[in-house]
């Protein structure tokens, strides 16, 4: 929002994209407390569950629709879609709920619901330093991808078609 004139020193300001009022230093453009590129959790569910989104535009208004790979924490789902943001419901993501967003983004991206392996699926073990192939279902769990100790690399079918 521009303000025209300081209202501290009352000096007239001439949209010359200063930031700050050169006589008493108040600050005369608000700046978006949420920018493109945040991640974000909001409460956009009736139960007040929170999802989580990466802006892909500023939060300006009082609600602004987001588009994007929405991740609802509850149901471990990601689904591409538009939904309306109120900006009292949002928040900055914590650092923990970066990781499980991103970790959920990477199963996503290769066809998978979040957190779900498959025997012969390839994950990268961080103590280890190694690929492997899974030789079971489900033996990793949604907080060692979280934690940043397995990394998902290749689904088998991946694997199979690069064979």
């Amino acid at each position: 929002m521009l303000n025209t004139e300081c209202k501290q020193c009352h000096k007239k300001w001439h949209h010359d994209n200063a930031k700050y009022c050169s006589m008493c230093g108040k600050k005369l453009v608000e700046e978006p407390e949420f920018k493109s590129g945040d991640n974000v959790a909001s409460k956009i569910f009736s139960d007040g569950s929170f999802g989580l989104v990466r802006l892909n535009k500023d939060l300006t208004n009082h609600l602004t629709p987001v588009d994007g790979l929405w991740y609802t924490k509850k149901d471990c789902d990601i689904t591409d879609m538009s939904l309306g943001v109120f900006k009292e419901d949002t928040r900055h993501a914590t650092p923990k709920e970066v990781a499980e967003y991103e970790s959920a983004l990477t199963f996503h991206k290769h066809g998978r619901n979040p957190f779900e392996l498959k025997r012969g699926d390839v994950v990268y073990l961080k103590g280890y330093d190694k690929n492997i192939f899974l030789d079971s279902g489900n033996i990793y769990k949604k907080h060692n991808f979280v934690d940043g100790d397995v990394v998902f690399v290749k689904t088998a079918e991946e694997v199979n078609e690069w064979l």
